[in-house]
């Protein structure tokens, strides 16, 4: 181990800490960003009791680039380490896996629904890197779409997480304030059609979701209301390559 990469382990943390009190002692209100757990990861696992004590939100994995690998990778390594982080995350100390590109050049239409969609399931801190005097119409409508902010927003407060994988289809969920959940269905596959998926009611939010039914709204790609759905019904849509369909399930008892 070179002299640099041991000496960020052994004191790094002090610095993050000492930042956070000197932020803390100016008496205004400061959103404080780490990549304390960042520059942890490639030595030991973090401590995100400790650091959600000092930081607001945390950078976990690299940075992000304009490209579809980039936001996929980063999805890849937030599931892949979800039982560490998910639980962490609430009011006042976020996961943050890194801006939004949306807007840019380098993804597709519906890979950039994917990471609206996605950073929102994740609870992610909306932060923007594009450049807004040529930002699309189109672009910025999915910017500011008020219900995919909501769920992001959200007051209970609770990060999204990987429910399952399944040929080439993630399905994502989030739970919500008044017993709503966010589900996100993913098309990984990046080439072909639009492709059909089923899910069984039921399998979503714990099982309780649509217990005994829910009213279920597609928000993303374009907002549809589909109606009510029992908990023992199934659920068809189709979706895009490198494209999501986000749903928001209510429960009819609401």
């Amino acid at each position: 181990m070179s002299f640099f990469p041991l000496f960020y382990l052994l004191f790094s943390h002090t610095g993050y800490k000492y930042m956070s009190l000197a932020l803390n002692k100016t008496g205004r209100s400061i959103v404080y960003s780490c990549e304390w757990p960042l520059y942890m990861w490639p030595f030991r696992k973090p401590n995100y009791t400790e650091i959600r004590e000092y930081c607001n939100h945390w950078r976990n994995s690299g940075d992000v680039y304009d490209s579809w690998q980039s936001v996929k990778s980063i999805l890849d390594w937030t599931s892949s380490n979800q039982k560490t982080i998910v639980s962490v995350a609430g009011p006042g100390g976020w996961n943050d896996p890194d801006m939004l590109v949306i807007g840019n050049f380098g993804l597709s239409w519906d890979q950039q629904i994917t990471q609206m969609a996605l950073w929102a399931i994740m609870a992610a801190p909306l932060l923007m890197s594009n450049d807004l005097r040529h930002i699309s119409p189109q672009a910025k409508a999915l910017l500011q779409n008020k219900d995919v902010i909501a769920i992001n927003q959200d007051s209970l407060g609770k990060q999204g997480y990987l429910l399952r994988k399944e040929d080439n289809i993630e399905v994502w969920e989030r739970p919500l304030s008044n017993l709503a959940w966010a589900v996100a269905m993913v098309n990984l596959q990046e080439i072909g059609g639009p492709r059909s998926y089923t899910i069984n009611i039921a399998s979503l939010g714990q099982g309780v979701a649509c217990n005994p039914a829910c009213h279920i709204t597609k928000l993303l790609p374009v907002k549809k209301k589909l109606g009510c759905y029992e908990w023992t019904s199934r659920l068809k849509t189709r979706i895009n390559p490198t494209g999501t369909v986000l749903l928001q399930l209510v429960s009819q008892t609401t």
